[in-house]
């Protein structure tokens, strides 16, 4: 009779370490599936983000100094193109038209153009740009045509513009 209860009491302790070995499995499947479950989201939010470049300004590839020659005088002078501090599109383009060193002329940006604005535009030795446009093509080059009045005649001009 001895042998009954401790057989008993053996099948009861044997049963609890089972239970408990069981439990103890169950709670590490949990703890595996919630550590797959969260690493996961925390090797997704370790990713870096993709940077966004800098917004470039429009006016890059207009800026600096431009070698000018006019197809109808044959005449070769450099420019000047600044940006206008006061603007996002805004340029100032110094000697337009070989108006002379310290005139500038006022134009803005739009994509792969430029245009000269307001119209007229009076420049400080008296001349007037009636119309006036050009095309940037690639980075170095710029095709212009416009019009002014130097107070004595009106001209027509048309010039390329080459990035020195």
């Amino acid at each position: 009779m001895n042998g009954v209860p401790f057989q008993k009491t053996c099948n009861l302790a044997c049963i609890k370490i089972q239970n408990l070995f069981f439990m103890k499995k169950k709670a590490a499947f949990r703890l595996s599936l919630f550590l797959i479950f969260f690493l996961q989201f925390g090797f997704y939010s370790c990713q870096e983000d993709p940077i966004d470049p800098e917004p470039t300004d429009p006016r890059t590839n207009f800026l600096g100094v431009w070698s000018v020659n006019e197809k109808w005088t044959k005449l070769t002078y450099e420019v000047n193109i600044t940006a206008d501090p006061g603007s996002s599109s805004g340029i100032f383009i110094e000697n337009f038209a070989d108006s002379g060193s310290g005139i500038k002329t006022y134009a803005l940006i739009s994509g792969n153009q430029v245009e000269i604005s307001p119209l007229p535009q009076t420049l400080s030795n008296g001349w007037i740009i009636k119309s006036g446009s050009g095309a940037l093509s690639g980075t170095t080059k710029m095709d212009w045509s416009y019009v002014f009045d130097d107070e004595a005649n009106t001209y027509t001009a048309m010039a390329v513009f080459t990035k020195k």
